[in-house]
């Protein structure tokens, strides 16, 4: 059976160690390019600096992003029954599950896949306040909501 809270605690346990490499990844980067400045001078250290500054830079974005998801979770009452396609909503269908939260697409739970979608998404404005037994056509595909939890 797809838990609820299971998938919200199992998104929120990887987005925070996602969140803790990447934070790993830009002390590392930042000392290196700190040791480059203290080596050789010239056109060559200053071009290294550059490309791990660009390192930098990407993943602090990539960090930003990780920030705003966590954001997005934590601001969900995972506790709330939801009676219609919200967030926080998981979502049983004759084609699968989806999780209305943020958008990492397929996601695996207990060997159970589901979909980890916001209500941003195409797919998500769909869906976004049909109740269950309602229905809608997505990418050729005829979808039914079975149930909402």
């Amino acid at each position: 059976m797809i838990n609820k809270k299971f998938i919200y605690d199992d998104l929120l346990l990887n987005l925070n160690e996602k969140l803790n490499s990447i934070e790993f990844l830009i002390i590392s980067a930042i000392e290196s390019r700190d040791s480059e400045s203290k080596s050789s001078a010239g056109d060559k250290n200053e071009t290294s600096r550059a490309k791990i500054q660009l390192e930098i830079d990407n993943y602090s974005k990539q960090k930003l992003n990780i920030i705003e998801k966590l954001k997005v979770l934590e601001a969900i009452d995972i506790n709330k029954k939801n009676n219609k396609v919200e967030n926080g909503a998981l979502v049983e269908t004759n084609v699968g599950f989806f999780f209305i939260a943020i958008g990492l697409g397929r996601w695996t739970v207990n060997n159970k896949q589901i979909f980890v979608i916001s209500v941003a998404s195409p797919i998500g404005k769909l869906m976004k306040d049909k109740v269950a037994t309602s229905s809608f056509r997505f990418r050729n595909l005829n979808y039914r909501i079975t149930k909402i939890t």
